[in-house]
């Protein structure tokens, strides 16, 4: 069995990360009609690399299994 590859990961995580940001920055600004701020925009964007770290490790993990 190969092994799961971290640098995969991390660009998924970092990628999607960004992708998360933009999408919520947009809606917080335009929908919600809330001022940008630096500090939101941080923490929304470590919540995402954690979570769409963890979403593709996962997959990885499932996938390695077959």
């Amino acid at each position: 069995m190969a092994e799961i590859n971290k640098k995969r990961v991390v660009i998924a995580a970092l990628i999607g990360g960004l992708v998360f940001c933009g999408i919520v920055t947009l809606f917080d600004h335009f929908l919600l009609e809330k001022e940008f701020s630096w500090i939101r925009l941080a923490l929304y964007f470590l919540f995402a690399v954690v979570m769409y770290g963890f979403l593709t490790y996962r997959a990885l993990k499932k996938q390695q299994k077959k």
